[in-house]
């Protein structure tokens, strides 16, 4: 949504940098990217914004981090993306003849967008992943990432914005996911927006809200039925009534479930580091609890990674 992508940036980005922006002309590219390494970032976009007077552009790349525990290599993770995105860039210069001594690659800014239980405690600074030395520290790599933490953010100082007003909902509805509150924080918004809720692209939002906190919130059942009402009192939602009632059954054995698996990928990445991709979505797949407990045990006393694969 280019409207809500604008007010997040007008946000976050410091006065000079907008100055020199046209927010206007801003587009979302499709990553397109199929590396083994990348597919653990899951934002699906990076929103590309002119620069004002030229022909040149700056990409932003949000990675929205919302494991329940702050993952130390996120900014690796960024550098990565960063140092792909800069080879495509220059691929493509290259292949139009504009390679020269003159040609500067496009500015990439990382931001992280993190919405999970607690604080983000990992590095926002990529050189601090480095082993250090006297002296070192001018020559290693550098990249500084935009930390956008809703977790320290007190929750009547969610930002808002006049002409997207959907901004504060959507970081409402990522800084309660997770909360018991969720339900009645996400009420008293949409009754604010319910003025506004003939335009089509809130009508589209409230939608989506909806269905991420179905398919997301932890703690919903405690007041869904009033959050249900509300959202039913702005904007017909398609299929609602069907998930109302399979809601509780449903949803309180998925949460069961994932979170005996969380709890799997969990030790094996604090033993292990990086999880191979197939071993993570058959873990997320599994339903059998047995199976789960199992596999935990395996996690905590496999010796390598090949150990633990023999058990699934």
């Amino acid at each position: 949504m280019k409207r809500l992508a604008k007010a997040f940036l007008r946000r976050w980005l410091p006065g000079k940098l907008l100055e020199c922006l046209d927010l206007d002309g801003l587009t979302a590219e499709p990553r397109h990217i199929t590396d083994e390494l990348f597919k653990e970032l899951i934002a699906d976009v990076i929103y590309r914004v002119p620069i004002r007077g030229t022909d040149n552009h700056v990409d932003f790349f949000i990675l929205l981090e919302h494991k329940s525990y702050s993952d130390v290599w996120t900014i690796f993770q960024l550098w990565a993306y960063v140092c792909h995105v800069s080879l495509q860039e220059f691929r493509k210069a290259k292949d139009e003849k504009r390679v020269n001594a003159d040609y500067r690659l496009p500015p990439i800014i990382a931001i992280i967008l993190h919405h999970g239980e607690s604080r983000f405690t990992g590095q926002t600074e990529l050189s601090k992943l480095f082993a250090t030395l006297p002296g070192i520290d001018e020559y290693l790599p550098k990249l500084q990432a935009i930390l956008v933490d809703l977790n320290v953010i007190p929750d009547d100082e969610v930002p808002d914005d006049p002409d997207a007003p959907e901004l504060k909902l959507v970081l409402t509805v990522l800084k309660t996911v997770f909360r018991k509150d969720v339900s009645t924080k996400i009420k008293t918004i949409l009754e604010e927006l319910k003025p506004i809720s003939d335009d089509p692209l809130m009508r589209r939002l409230i939608r989506m809200t909806w269905l991420y906190l179905v398919s997301s919130a932890k703690h919903m059942e405690r007041n869904y039925e009033t959050l249900f009402n509300t959202i039913k009192d702005i904007v017909e939602v398609e299929s609602m009534p069907t998930m109302l009632e399979r809601w509780t059954e449903e949803r309180k054995t998925k949460w069961k479930t994932e979170g005996k698996a969380e709890m799997v990928l969990k030790a094996l990445r604090t033993k292990f580091t990086n999880i191979p991709n197939e071993i993570e979505e058959t873990v997320l797949s599994m339903s059998d609890e047995i199976a789960l407990e199992s596999l935990l045990e395996n996690a905590i006393h496999s010796e390598t990674l090949d150990d633990f694969a023999k058990a699934l």
